[in-house]
């Protein structure tokens, strides 16, 4: 899981997807979808990477508290939450996380957040690259990045029991490393659902490991999606379906090289989330004259 890359979902497909082979739940109803990142940085996110950068950790403290009850209020909320810390820690320097740690060693956001930190500097080494494709000594620092943010969400987990954060990371890193804490990226999704069964987070990063890229199928998303209706809200089931159609269609335009199906998914994508600008890209992208 990356940072970078993460934040990185429908109620349903037009009549037409069947013949694309799809999970059908319905017609889509083209709308704007709030869960949807937007363009700017609002003004909750810029105080928290503010008080970060100058070091104002008990500022941090109240101002990240206040954000995430007010976000847990909302649909989606952890994954607000998920994308505030990512924001916080563009570009930060490894001496400020720690600052943070010694000044609150028992804040689940400061433990959850070296986390971040730290898986995304295993991701930054790793660069993408198959693990086949990786150095050892890359590979051994990729592993010790890992484990210290193992370390962090293990003591996060304590902190805070009903947030699914600091499963939802551990996901990521069972991916890479086969297993995080004895678990599985399946048993750390498990885990995530019954600390906070209504959580968009690790479900969203459900979409990356049981794609077919990572050995997975479309048939397991779909299930995933199927099992998350019953205690999503309607608007992150939605978006949950929403990144599930986005994945199909990437596989098609990068993986089996179907530029004219990847284009009818990226269709059917958009008119499931108007505003996001990543689907309008994509639709432009792969747009072929006749």
């Amino acid at each position: 899981m990356k940072m970078s890359h993460r934040l990185k979902t429908a109620t349903a497909a037009t009549l037409g997807a069947a013949a694309l082979g799809i999970f059908l739940a319905g017609p889509v109803q083209a709308e704007q979808c709030p869960l949807v990142p937007p363009d700017s940085t609002n003004a909750e996110s810029y105080h928290m990477s503010d008080f970060f950068r100058r070091g104002k950790f008990d500022d941090l403290e109240k101002e990240i508290a206040k954000v995430h009850r007010k976000n847990m209020s909302i649909s989606g909320g952890d994954l607000l939450t998920e994308r505030y810390i990512i924001d916080m820690l563009a570009g930060q320097n490894e001496n400020l996380v720690n600052m943070w740690l010694d000044a609150y060693p028992k804040s689940f956001f400061s433990q959850l957040t070296a986390g971040f930190f730290y898986t995304d500097r295993a991701d930054v080494i790793r660069a993408g690259r198959p693990l086949s494709q990786v150095s050892k000594n890359d590979l051994k620092r990729v592993s010790q990045l890992n484990g210290t943010a193992v370390e962090h969400l293990q003591k996060a987990m304590e902190l805070d029991p009903h947030s699914a954060l600091p499963q939802t990371i551990l996901m990521g890193v069972a991916r890479i490393e086969g297993k995080a804490l004895g678990k599985t990226p399946e048993q750390w999704l498990d885990a995530a659902n019954q600390a906070d069964p209504k959580n968009l987070s690790a479900r969203m990063n459900a979409t990356n490991y049981l794609s077919p890229r990572w050995g997975g199928s479309f048939e397991l998303l779909d299930q995933m999606a199927g099992q998350a209706e019953k205690s999503l809200s309607a608007q992150s089931e939605h978006y949950l379906r929403f990144n599930i159609m986005m994945a199909r269609a990437s596989h098609e335009e990068v993986i089996t090289k179907n530029k004219a199906k990847a284009y009818e998914l990226y269709k059917q994508a958009k008119g499931m989330c108007e505003n996001s600008e990543k689907a309008q890209d994509a639709t432009v992208r792969t747009y072929q004259k006749h």
